[in-house]
C-alpha cells in the first residue's frame, strides 16, 4: 500500500468511523433509551450507572425469579441496560411464563440525584401491565 493510500485512511478514513460511531449512540441513547455507559460511554458519567436501575414487580422477590435461570439473568440484564417498551414486554411475557400467574404489572424505575439540593429520588421509566391470553 502506498503513501497516499495510507495518509487518505488516516486523515479521514478513521475519524469518519469515530463520528458514525458517536453518531450512532447519540441515536440509540435518544430513541432506544440505550443506557449512556453503554456504546462508547460518551457521556456515561452524566447519570447514574445502569446498573442501579430497579425493576419492581409488586408482590414477587426478583430474587426468586432470578435464581437459577438463565434466560431471566440475561432478559433483566438486558432491560436495565436498555429499559425500553420492547425489551419491558419480553420481559414481562417470560415472567408471566415463568410465574405462572394470571397477570403480571412490572415497572423500571431509574434513581435520579439532584445537584442542586443533593436530594435522591427515583422516576419511573415504564411500566407494563400484562394478564394471560388463554381462557
Amino acid at each position: 500500500m502506498n503513501n497516499t493510500i495510507k495518509e487518505f485512511v488516516l486523515k479521514y478514513g478513521i475519524p469518519t468511523i469515530a463520528v458514525i460511531v458517536i453518531a450512532l449512540h447519540v441515536f440509540l441513547v435518544n430513541t432506544k433509551n440505550l443506557s449512556k455507559w453503554k456504546g462508547g460511554g460518551y457521556g456515561m458519567y452524566t447519570e447514574i450507572h445502569y446498573f442501579s436501575n430497579q425493576i419492581y414487580i409488586p408482590g414477587m422477590s426478583l430474587d426468586s425469579l432470578l435464581k437459577d435461570n438463565r434466560e431471566m439473568k440475561k432478559t433483566l440484564g438486558y432491560l436495565m441496560l436498555m429499559p425500553n417498551t420492547d425489551n419491558l414486554n419480553k420481559a414481562a411475557q417470560l415472567i408471566l411464563k415463568t410465574s405462572q400467574k394470571d397477570s403480571i404489572h412490572v415497572q423500571i424505575w431509574k434513581p435520579i440525584v439532584n445537584s442542586k439540593n443533593g436530594h435522591y429520588s427515583r422516576v419511573l421509566i415504564d411500566e407494563i401491565y400484562l394478564k394471560t391470553t388463554g381462557f
